[in-house]
């Protein structure tokens, strides 16, 4: 087993609904690429502060028309951190992880592949995974990536 990739990341509000993308190269293709993804904090635990986020938003998106409760707030809670991950290969698109657990492993293998991605021969060449942001509702949010190419032998 090879380790391909090691990265880890802080990002704050600000990165809301943006993408960061990572390349690696395989020098030799791989029977199984290993994907291990992982962020923290996964709530936004101060009630106070999604309160204030939520009827901000609520007002912004026309939610707060008359007849709304005071709490109508309420039912939004809690605020959830959400990052997913996309892996594309030298030669095409291999899948997505749109999952809302913290703590994820993927498996793309020629013949079989994790939920979300399309089983292949995994190319040597230069790979990309892209983090998705789609919301960060904490001040910030560490997160990291670990990829491990393996072979038959040891799959």
């Amino acid at each position: 087993m090879s380790k391909l990739l090691y990265v880890e990341g802080t990002v704050d509000r600000s990165c809301t609904q943006s993408h960061i993308t990572y390349s690696f190269h395989i020098s030799q293709p791989s029977e199984i690429i290993r994907i291990q993804f992982s962020y923290t904090p996964k709530l936004l635990e101060d009630q106070e502060q999604a309160r204030s986020m939520i009827e901000e938003s609520m007002s912004r998106y026309g939610y707060d028309e008359p007849g709304h409760t005071e709490n109508a707030w309420k039912k939004y809670a809690p605020l959830q951190n959400l990052l997913t991950l996309s892996v594309d290969d030298p030669v095409r698109h291999r899948g997505n992880a749109h999952r809302p657990e913290m703590q994820q492993d993927h498996r793309l293998g020629s013949s079989a592949a994790s939920p979300g991605f399309v089983a292949g021969d995994n190319p040597a060449g230069m790979w990309r995974i892209t983090v998705s942001l789609h919301a960060v509702v904490t001040e910030t949010l560490a997160y990291s990536i670990q990829v491990w190419g393996e072979d038959a032998a040891h799959g």
